[in-house]
């Protein structure tokens, strides 16, 4: 921030020099020339800092920032939300699972109803999934991460009797395209068993 506060202190600095070189003393248009050229350079510098991407300019931080905190925001709203299922049984394979109990949804890009997050910009997100499944017919939870039916990662938990919760969990970092949809599915077996504390969550890291 050090850095961030002394680039934006060379360009106020800059630009009253081009104001007042332009205003008081016509002749040197030379020194105008340069000064421009150097608050140009300082102004792509901060907007780089600012946003991690190359080619913009200080009037694109409006609604492509990152926070003081480190997390990336679009549209000025952090991209980040967390969900918990219900319980629900006789899950078959191909079955998208819904996580409808918001604890947090900035942005509002998750929907509770379908499952489904769909990513408002391109960027690097995690995703976290914990699946607490019980003894219903089947002995083995098997789910995926799925971006666009593209399996990104897999949770798999067994137990050898009835009577007995399993739960297995995952984290994913993975690259995600604008637009792209994400969801938790189950992938294998039939007539699971989901409890209620199982639950999905993502965010954005940073702004490809």
């Amino acid at each position: 921030m050090m850095f961030l506060k002394l680039y934006c202190s060379l360009l106020v600095f800059c630009i009253s020099c081009v104001f007042c070189q332009n205003t008081t003393n016509s002749s040197h248009q030379e020194t105008v020339s340069d000064l421009q050229n150097r608050v140009s350079i300082l102004e792509k510098t901060v907007s780089k800092m600012l946003t991690g991407k190359d080619n913009t300019n200080l009037t694109s931080i409006n609604t492509l920032k990152v926070a003081s905190g480190g997390i990336p925001v679009f549209n000025n709203t952090p991209v980040t939300f967390s969900a918990k299922s219900n319980s629900k049984s006789g899950i078959g394979p191909g079955f998208i699972l819904q996580f409808p109990n918001i604890i947090n949804n900035q942005g509002k890009h998750y929907n509770p109803t379908n499952g489904i997050f769909i990513a408002p910009v391109h960027g690097l997100y995690l995703f976290h999934w914990t699946m607490q499944c019980y003894y219903s017919g089947s002995t083995h939870c098997s789910t995926a991460l799925k971006i666009n039916n593209s399996i990104k990662g897999k949770v798999r938990s067994s137990e050898n009797g009835g009577g007995y919760y399993h739960t297995g969990s995952k984290t994913v970092f993975v690259e995600v395209e604008a637009g792209n949809h994400v969801w938790i599915e189950n992938i294998e077996n039939s007539d699971v068993y989901i409890y209620s504390e199982s639950s999905f969550g993502g965010s954005l890291l940073l702004i490809l």
